[in-house]
C-alpha cells in the first residue's frame, strides 16, 4: 500500500514524532510504501513550509491541501494517515478530495483543550474545555488567542469523526474524544525499538558520584508530575548513604528543587538523547508519580527497554499498558515509600519485576507488533470502502 504520513514537526520535538518514525519503519519493513510530509526532515520526507508566530487556519489549510494534492498525484497515494493536530483537516480534506481512506491518530488532547491538555494552568483538570474555563482559568494575555482556538477546534470535531478511522493511544484519550462527540475510536498502544544499544551506566554513576542504588525520575520538573511529593518522601528513604535520587530534566521547578539542597538528590538538568541509555544503565527504579491523566509516558517504554523496574502512578494511560502490581494511587505516599523501600531493599526483586516488564513490553509493543496492528487497520478501512 501507498501511504501518506502528516505530521507538522521534525524530530526533536516530541514523543508523537518518534513514534510516527518508528512506525513509518515498521510498515515499509512489512512492504509498504511510506512517505512523510512534514517541515522536518524524515526518510521518504516531502517538505512543506513552516508557518512563523501564528498560523491563521483557513490559510495554512488551503496551503497544506494544495501540498497534500501533489503528494497524493504525484506518488499514487492509497491512504492518509493524519498524525497531529496542525495536519489532521487538510489531511481530512485532501483524502476526501482525492476519495481515499483518511486515518487521524489522537495521543494528545489537542481536540479537547486549546493548550493539548485538559490541565489548567492552576492544575485542575477538566474533560473538555470551555469558554468558561479560559476566562476563569488562563492567563488574560492568552485569552484571544486561546478562545480563537477553542473556537477552531469546536468547529472542526463533526470532520473529525467523519474520518474512515480514528486511533488513540489509550483509553483516556478515547474517552474524551467521545465527550467530544467523535466516536468508534480504535486504540492502539505506542510503540518503541526495543533493540537499541545498552547503556553504560558508570558513566552516570562517576559523573554524578552517585551511590550504589538509584532511583530515578525523569520527565519536566512542574507539580502536574509529582515530583514535588516524591521530594516529600525521598529524605526518609535516603537516610542510607547507600542512595541516590536523581532528576532527570529541567522546568520551573528547578531552582526550587535545588534549594532543597539535601545530599544524595542529583540534579542533572535536561539531557542529551544519546546519554539517556546511560541513565537507564545507571538506574536501579524508575519513578513516574504523574498526578494528571496523562496520555501516556514514552519512560514506561524506556525503561522496559533496559529491563528496568518502574513504579508508577495509576493515572492518564499508564494502566492501559502496565500491569497493577506495578503501578499506585499517586497521592498515598505512605504506599509509594512502602514500595520504594522494598524495592530498594531487594535486588533479585528489582531484577525480576524489571525483567518481566521488559519482556511482557518487548513482546506486546515492539515496532513489528504495532505496525502489524496499523496495517490490519488500514486494509479494514480500504477493503470497507470498495
Amino acid at each position: 500500500m501507498r501511504i501518506l504520513f502528516t505530521t507538522y514537526s521534525g524530530l526533536g520535538k516530541g514523543g508523537a514524532e518518534v513514534s510516527m518514525k518508528l512506525l513509518a519503519e515498521g510498515l515499509r519493513k512489512r512492504g509498504h510504501d511510506v512517505y512523510i510530509a512534514s517541515s522536518g526532515d524524515y526518510e521518504n520526507g516531502i517538505r512543506f513550509k513552516e508557518f512563523k508566530g501564528i498560523p491563521f487556519y483557513s490559510y495554512h489549510n488551503r496551503y497544506l491541501i494544495r501540498e497534500f494534492s501533489k503528494i497524493v498525484k504525484g506518488k499514487k497515494i492509497e491512504l492518509i494517515h493524519s498524525q497531529d493536530r496542525l495536519t489532521s483537516i487538510a489531511a481530512i480534506r485532501t483524502a476526501k478530495k482525492f476519495n481515499i481512506p483518511i486515518v487521524v491518530n489522537f495521543r494528545d488532547y489537542w481536540f479537547a483543550c486549546p493548550r493539548s491538555s485538559c490541565l489548567a494552568p492552576d492544575l485542575t483538570e477538566y474533560e473538555k474545555c470551555s469558554y468558561s474555563i479560559i476566562l476563569r482559568k488562563f492567563p488574560v494575555k492568552r485569552w484571544l488567542w486561546d478562545m480563537n482556538k477553542w473556537r477552531y477546534i469546536k468547529s472542526r470535531w463533526k470532520e473529525l469523526n467523519n474520518a474512515d478511522l480514528k486511533i488513540a493511544n489509550g483509553s483516556v484519550i478515547k474517552r474524551r474524544l467521545e465527550k467530544c462527540g467523535i466516536n468508534n475510536i480504535k486504540i492502539i498502544p505506542v510503540l518503541r525499538d526495543f533493540s537499541e544499544e545498552k547503556g553504560n551506566g558508570k558513566l552516570i554513576k562517576d559523573k554524578y558520584n552517585l551511590r550504589k542504588v538509584v532511583i530515578t525520575f525523569i520527565g519536566s520538573l512542574d507539580y502536574h508530575k509529582g515530583i514535588m511529593n516524591m521530594l516529600k518522601i525521598m529524605p526518609d528513604i535516603m537516610d542510607s548513604k547507600n542512595i541516590s535520587f536523581l532528576i532527570v530534566g529541567d522546568g520551573p521547578l528547578l531552582n526550587k528543587i535545588k534549594s532543597m539542597n539535601h545530599q544524595g538528590i542529583v540534579l542533572t538538568g535536561r539531557i542529551d538523547k544519546k546519554e539517556m541509555k546511560d541513565i537507564y544503565g545507571a538506574s536501579d527504579i524508575i519513578l513516574l508519580p504523574s498526578v494528571w491523566q496523562e496520555p501516556l509516558s514514552g519512560i514506561l517504554l524506556e525503561a522496559a527497554a533496559y529491563n528496568k523496574v518502574v513504579v508508577s502512578s495509576n493515572t492518564g494511560g499508564t494502566p492501559d499498558i502496565l500491569p497493577e502490581k506495578y503501578m499506585l494511587d499517586p497521592l498515598d505516599l505512605k504506599a509509594w515509600k512502602i514500595k520504594i523501600i522494598e524495592l530498594v531493599n531487594d535486588e533479585k526483586l528489582r531484577e525480576k519485576l524489571g525483567t518481566e516488564w521488559g519482556r511482557m513490553a518487548k513482546e506486546k509493543y515492539n515496532v513489528d507488533a504495532i505496525a502489524k496492528l496499523f496495517e490490519m487497520e488500514y486494509y479494514n478501512v480500504r477493503d470497507n470502502r470498495i
